[in-house]
């Protein structure tokens, strides 16, 4: 009898192992390329976390930041980034510079506002991390990256530019059913940089798709 319930006994705990496996691809949607995965929620309160273009504050010409003259002289409708920190600008300014004529592209300093996030955490292991998406998922909360890597293993429920705007969208979760969390601020106020272009012609718009993944996020909008 010993060998059996001892064979029974690794089953299980091999079935429960499995099982915490399958859950936790699934719940970091790991499983969607087969089909499977979380339902993606939709979060109302999703317009009110982007980043509030007037409180992104675009600084004067600096000698290191050429080009904003020649810009302004320049014809065609003008699309501007979203502030970027100074690893990817540097990264974008390298790639741009050989594809796009002087006069058609300029970096401009800009100061990011501060940062301040809805934050549950820290947990002790990914799977607790999974059980709790699980849980948000039930009450129709989103989750958000996290982009200060010291606020790991925890996560972002939305961001804001203010703790104000915050503090308010946490009460209102709070009605939802959320417990245990917290306004942190994730980033201090910073220096960023913008990157503004000029499509004079269909060649330079082609010529900025051609960038890919280097654009990616950037947020292209109007100049303001």
């Amino acid at each position: 009898m010993r060998p059996t319930r001892l064979a029974r006994l690794r089953q299980f705990v091999l079935l429960a192992l499995l099982f915490n496996l399958v859950y936790f691809l699934w719940a970091e949607d790991l499983l969607r390329g087969a089909g499977f995965g979380p339902k993606v929620q939709r979060e109302p309160l999703r317009l009110e976390r982007q980043i509030n273009p007037q409180a992104v504050k675009i600084q004067k010409i600096d000698p290191q930041f050429p080009g904003d003259a020649a810009l302004a002289s320049a014809e065609g409708p003008c699309l501007q980034s979203n502030p970027l920190e100074q690893g990817k600008a540097s990264l974008l300014r390298q790639s741009v510079s050989p594809l796009l004529p002087p006069e058609a592209w300029a970096m401009t300093p800009a100061t990011l506002p501060a940062r301040w996030i809805i934050y549950i955490g820290q947990y002790n292991s990914p799977l607790t991390i999974a059980s709790k998406r699980a849980e948000l998922a039930a009450l129709n909360i989103a989750v958000e990256a996290l982009t200060n890597p010291e606020l790991e293993l925890g996560l972002s429920l939305g961001h804001f530019t203010s703790q104000s705007a915050a503090a308010t969208a946490l009460e209102a979760l709070k009605k939802r059913g959320l417990r245990k969390a917290l306004v942190v601020q994730e980033q201090p106020e910073t220096l960023g940089t913008v990157m503004r272009v000029r499509l004079s012609d269909a060649a330079l718009q082609n010529k900025l798709d051609s960038l890919g993944a280097e654009l990616a996020n950037t947020g292209w909008q109007p100049c303001s």
